[in-house]
């Protein structure tokens, strides 16, 4: 009986528990792979948003920029200078720091580094700075470097704190500011439009995305020089505004040369598991318009790093492992000739089923894809990327319904680009491509997310505008004709001559109270403006007075 037991032992029991200890062990290291992968993919993921979280903003500042720099009000005090006409300008910077309300200041800077309006936003409400405490800022980095843009341009200094009178502000305040230099009718230079603003709302939201569960470090974020704007002891961020010596590269020197040198990367060494990703805020936030363009893009940089410290590492590698021998030490204890072999079928069934289980979520990727593909391909112009007359005949009717129960005004505004027969003619069809394409890239950046584009056909253009009257339908259309005519389109090399167009704007319930005859309304005032010389916005008049 004991002879019978101990070779059943040595051939059924030991035997099998080796391999089957064997078949755990690699269970494990392979279990050990993938939490490290894990691992990885999860930081690589959280900088990744960290980075789009940075630029999210810096596209609408640059807009309002542009704004500010096109206003009627800022054109009538460089030809007229007196106190009235800076009076409406500073109405018009306190009207777009209330409505934003992310504007720490809101400047005219005149060519000799005058502040000429200022407007702070203190304790959530625009502030007029009185004209004597106005400041000089000739001096300042920002404003010599903005002077030497060429108009169209847009200068994006770097985030840093800000300073008054000569010394940081505190509590510390970050901000980026953004400008562009302005001229007068003569092309004389004017100084500039610059907007701050405020960096605690992206430092903020950077690290609420970066946030790690698991109580793990945040992640830092460095600039070119490798001083921290944000670190895991707030005590050492900022150190560069203050010529501390000690940074990121003093602190980790063989970190900071690979981080440096490099786009993006992770790699490990005797600090931990490093991963970063080189930001260019200049690149990413700003608008692609043509007219734009944006000294020192590539040299300006900001570094999103995290460290994963060696204990957590080996932590994370060894969370496991006291669960492991459980399961070896039982498996050792009970396992037969054919328990090893229903696992292994069992854990073939597994893997056949995630198999499966893959294909059908990639087939349905892919269906999804297709399916949005096509419905876009429905509703949208190929060449201008506008709303198609389909996509304005099923939504205009929708949006008259919803206007006319909630008692709101919407507006309709047909737009036709001048002489454009003739402007293909002379030019050839490519050139007209670029021009309608150039003609609705304006209006986009023109309009509200709210409002709809269409190409109603040809160079005819239909927008529709909810909540918009006609008195704010024809100053919003007529600010896009500024842009229009300020295109600069090329094509081969050549220089295109400015392009205007037309447009005639209708008003609900005052000319129609259906699709059809706001439409036509809105085509007769077209027909009026082109009437009465072109190049103009005309409203509609009511029915009877035609």
């Amino acid at each position: 009986m004991r002879s019978r037991l101990a070779r059943y032992l040595l051939t059924l029991v030991i035997p099998s528990g080796l391999l089957c200890a064997l078949f755990l062990w690699s269970l494990y290291h392979e279990e050990q792979v993938r939490v490290r992968q894990n691992l990885e993919v999860a930081e690589q993921l959280r900088l990744a948003v960290g980075a789009r979280s940075l630029t999210s903003d810096l596209d609408r500042i640059a807009s309002d920029v542009r704004l500010m720099a096109s206003l009627p009000s800022l054109a009538a005090a460089f030809d007229s200078g007196d106190a009235p006409a800076v009076a409406r300008l500073t109405e018009d910077f306190v009207a777009l720091s209330a409505s934003r309300r992310v504007y720490d200041q809101l400047r005219w800077i005149d060519e000799t580094g005058i502040e000429r309006v200022r407007v702070d936003f203190i304790q959530n409400r625009p502030f007029v700075v009185p004209e004597e405490r106005l400041q000089n800022k000739s001096l300042r980095y920002f404003f010599k470097e903005a002077m030497q843009l060429e108009p169209g341009q847009i200068f994006v200094s770097p985030l840093d704190l800000n300073v008054e009178e000569e010394r940081v502000e505190t509590p510390f305040k970050p901000v980026i500011r953004l400008a562009t230099p302005v001229r007068d009718r003569t092309g004389q230079p004017r100084g500039i439009v610059i907007a701050n603003f405020f960096g605690s709302y992206l430092l903020d939201k950077f690290v609420d995305v970066t946030e790690a569960k698991e109580g793990a470090a945040r992640v830092n974020l460095l600039n070119r020089d490798g001083y921290w704007l944000r670190a895991p002891q707030s005590v050492d961020e900022w150190g560069f505004m203050f010529n501390r010596k000690e940074h990121f590269g003093t602190r980790y020197p063989q970190a900071w040369a690979q981080i440096a040198g490099s786009e993006r990367g992770q790699f490990e060494d005797d600090d931990g598991l490093w991963s970063f990703v080189t930001v260019r805020p200049l690149l990413i936030g700003v608008p692609r318009d043509p007219q734009v363009q944006l000294a020192g893009s590539d040299e300006y940089v900001w570094k999103v790093v995290s460290r994963i410290p060696p204990e957590v590492l080996q932590q994370a590698a060894n969370q496991n492992l006291g669960g492991w021998i459980i399961i070896t030490l039982l498996f050792i204890g009970a396992l037969l000739a054919g328990s090893l072999v229903l696992a292994r079928a069992q854990r073939r069934r597994d893997v056949m089923a995630e198999n499966l289980r893959a294909l059908n979520r990639r087939l349905e990727e892919k269906v999804r894809q297709r399916t949005e593909q096509l419905h876009q391909q429905a509703i949208r112009d190929p060449l201008t990327g506008l709303f198609n007359r389909r996509y304005l005949d099923e939504t205009l009717p929708r949006e008259i319904h919803r206007a006319l129960r909630e008692r709101e005004p919407l507006s309709v505004a047909m737009l036709d680009l001048d002489h454009f027969k003739h402007f293909n003619d002379q030019w050839g069809h490519e050139a007209g491509d670029a021009v309608l394409l150039g003609v609705a890239e304006a209006l986009l950046d023109g309009l509200r997310a709210s409002d709809i584009a269409c190409r109603y056909g040809g160079e005819e253009l239909l927008v529709v505008m909810p909540g918009a009257d006609a008195d704010e339908a024809e100053k919003r259309i007529a600010t896009i004709a500024c842009g229009v005519r300020n295109l600069g389109a090329k094509v081969m090399g050549r220089e295109l001559p400015p392009v205007t167009f037309s447009a005639g704007v209708a008003t609900l319930p005052e000319h129609g109270d259906n699709p059809e005859t706001l439409v036509r309304a809105a085509d007769r005032a077209l027909y009026m403006a082109k009437e009465t010389g072109r190049d103009r916005v005309v409203i509609a008049r009511p029915p009877g007075q035609e």
